[in-house]
């Protein structure tokens, strides 16, 4: 039976998910997008379908529905399945939660091969028997931002 003290450490530990750890000014870039699709990933269906769509633009139809559908199934296992609901700022919010951070660096550990980085930081999130697929997800997502990003500066070397 839960106590009222319970009660108060489980608003705490939830608090704590969104308590500021970093600024998304000072992010590198692989970091902010990553933050910037979950947040818009969150913000209902009309942001989910135009991050489908740069996706597309962006990486090319295969591979870009390829990487919506990854940060999908991504986005369902943390939501439906996580051991705490995951805590987010808003679309235009500054700041960077501490669930957010942690969020991006699952995926960017698992797309860099520090596998077993990756693989602590999911244990976190999910319970151990979506381990594997969480990393696997995280890996193919963090591989499609980086290309992105070095797409991206390409297109801005040559224009």
């Amino acid at each position: 039976m839960n106590s009222p003290t319970d009660k108060l450490d489980d608003d705490k530990i939830l608090k704590m998910g969104g308590a500021p750890v970093g600024r998304m000014e000072f992010l590198d870039l692989e970091e902010y997008t990553i933050i910037s699709f979950l947040r818009r990933w969150c913000d209902g269906d009309i942001s989910r379908s135009h991050l489908n769509k740069e996706l597309i633009i962006n990486l090319g139809y295969a591979e870009g529905n390829l990487t919506f559908q990854s940060f999908k199934d991504l986005c369902e296992i943390i939501f439906h399945h996580g051991r705490r609901s995951l805590i987010r700022h808003q679309l235009d919010c500054n700041c960077v939660g501490a669930d957010e951070s942690c969020f991006a660096q699952l995926i960017l550990r698992a797309a860099n091969n520090y596998k077993e980085d990756a693989i602590l930081i999911a244990l976190l999130l999910v319970p151990p028997h979506l381990t594997s697929q969480t990393v696997s997800l995280s890996e193919k997502i963090g591989t499609a931002i980086k290309q992105l990003i070095v797409s991206d500066k390409k297109n801005v070397m040559v224009n």
